[in-house]
């Protein structure tokens, strides 16, 4: 798929990409900083990997809209 190739080639060996990473990393730091995993229930762990999973659907959203927007500026200039 065209937009896997472009965020390959482009975009995941850039600082940008750095940087999602260590928003991401602290976001999840916050989730489980208080989660006993040794007492989680199956249930709590479903949802604790949902959140999981939202906050690294919203950083690639944010991030993939910057990397829509500077390719639109660099393609209009």
């Amino acid at each position: 798929m065209l937009i896997r190739d472009i965020y390959n080639r482009i975009f995941a060996e850039t600082k940008e990409m750095e940087k999602n990473d260590h928003a991401i990393s602290d976001d999840l730091s916050a989730l489980l900083k208080d989660v006993d995993l040794q007492k989680i229930t199956d249930e709590e762990f479903t949802n604790l990997m949902c959140q999981a999973c939202a906050i690294g659907e919203r950083q690639g959203f944010v991030s993939g809209f910057r990397v829509f927007a500077k390719m639109m500026c660099g393609a209009l200039s």
